[in-house]
């Protein structure tokens, strides 16, 4: 088990309460916090590596992946070709997040889970002058 799967459980649950709860709530949103600082360094530099993308964490197999658009357009090819339709709006969804997404603010980090979908823009925080770097090369 990772340890995000780890935090998101212990978030969850917890057994203690007033002054301990609150301090282990504390705790745990610091983690979470570092945790979220590691995800925006990994999805900005696949940025920086492929071009426009999204971090890709899925949590019904515990992987996590950087899908440049590249990787994705090639993916909508081939569910096209298996008639795949909840991969296809999956997929063309993602595509939507990366073409409107302000890259000189924002990295977009995408959650896979058993209640669904759904993609973030995440504010890079003191890596926005990396991305303002990239956002221009995107726009010429």
């Amino acid at each position: 088990m990772s340890r995000r799967n780890d935090l998101i459980k212990q978030l969850i649950k917890s057994d203690k309460f007033g002054t301990e709860k609150e301090n282990e709530q504390k705790f745990l949103l610091a983690t979470a916090e570092l945790i979220l600082s590691d995800l925006i360094d990994i999805a900005l530099r696949g940025v920086e590596a492929q071009g426009a993308g999204s971090l890709v964490i899925n949590l019904l197999n515990d992987s996590t992946t950087f899908m440049s658009g590249t990787s994705i357009e090639f993916d909508i090819h081939v569910a096209e070709r298996e008639e795949d339709a909840d991969v296809l709006t999956f997929l063309r969804d993602l595509m939507s997040s990366i073409d409107e997404n302000d890259w000189s603010k924002n990295v977009l980090i995408t959650l896979i889970s058993d209640a669904g979908t759904r993609t973030f823009e995440v504010e890079a925080g003191r890596s926005q002058e990396s991305l303002r770097a990239i956002a221009e090369e995107f726009s010429g």
